[in-house]
């Protein structure tokens, strides 16, 4: 299934800044509403985790995969200019407050940078001592926070019928329907051909997954952002289609990541 993944072309035609073609005009005239730049704000947020989360990923096996390295660095080029089409939509609404506390408590942010020292060092050891099953689980990861991110796109144009941001979300969604497809071809061959693979994934995902970065967020902020996109009845059929592709993985059906993922952060269940 990767095969027809033309990674040559696609490190050739990798989307870079969109300052040209953001319509912030129209932003001016009909501008977002608070909630939506509360997600927007978000979003950029995990966007700009994309090169630290890089760091973890090539201490793995995967830097010896050519071809996976070359994706990677134009995956995390094409999502540092679109955290970048978010700033400048952000900006372009002067009115619109962020968080008013982004940052850990002292302590917190110690115990924080002390992991990140050290993380590294433990899935570089860990990861090289299993050799290249490991990467399976990079990039099952990184396809489910690709559908998460196409369901968010819809819920945020759904939440806010904006000709403009619609606008932005499609061609943000087309960049990503290309991520889209090749981590759908390395997750399937990966987990078809190795029953190791899909045992270490599935063990990954079961023990603890949320969409990359979230982590990171104040969790008062990830459990607003859940709540606002995923508890109407769209959000839970987004929620049911993820879960859906997953289970068709080989070796990872019932997981419900999602599921799982959206009620830990105070999104109900359906009745």
């Amino acid at each position: 299934m990767t095969d027809d993944f033309d990674i040559r072309e696609y490190t050739r035609t990798a989307a870079g800044s969109h300052e040209k073609t953001l319509p912030l005009e129209a932003f001016a005239e009909h501008p977002l509403s608070n909630r939506t730049l509360m997600a927007l704000d978000y979003l950029r947020d995990l966007e700009d985790f994309t090169m630290h989360h890089m760091r973890d990923v090539l201490v793995t096996p995967s830097h010896k995969d050519a071809r996976l390295t070359a994706f990677l660095a134009t995956w995390a080029y094409e999502k540092f200019w679109i955290a970048d089409a978010f700033d400048r939509i952000l900006n372009a609404h002067p009115d619109f407050t962020p968080a008013a506390i982004r940052s850990r408590p002292r302590v917190i942010r110690f115990a924080r940078e002390a992991i990140d020292r050290v993380s590294p060092i433990v899935t570089a050891l860990r990861s090289n001592l299993i050799g290249e099953d490991f990467i399976s689980i990079h990039v099952t990861r990184g396809y489910i926070d690709e559908l998460v991110s196409r369901v968010t796109y819809s819920q945020l144009a759904l939440h806010d019928p904006n000709p403009a941001l619609e606008e932005v979300l499609n061609g943000f969604q087309l960049l990503r329907d290309r991520h889209l497809h090749f981590f759908a071809g390395e997750s399937l061959r990966r987990l078809e051909e190795s029953v190791s693979a899909r045992t270490l994934t599935r063990s990954s995902l079961k023990r603890s997954w949320a969409p990359t970065g979230t982590h990171e967020q104040p969790i008062q902020e990830t459990r607003l952002m859940m709540t606002n996109l995923f508890s109407d009845a769209e959000g839970h059929a987004g929620i049911a289609r993820i879960d859906s592709v997953v289970d068709s993985l080989p070796g990872l059906r019932g997981l419900a990541v999602m599921s799982r993922a959206a009620r830990r952060y105070g999104v109900k269940a359906t009745a």
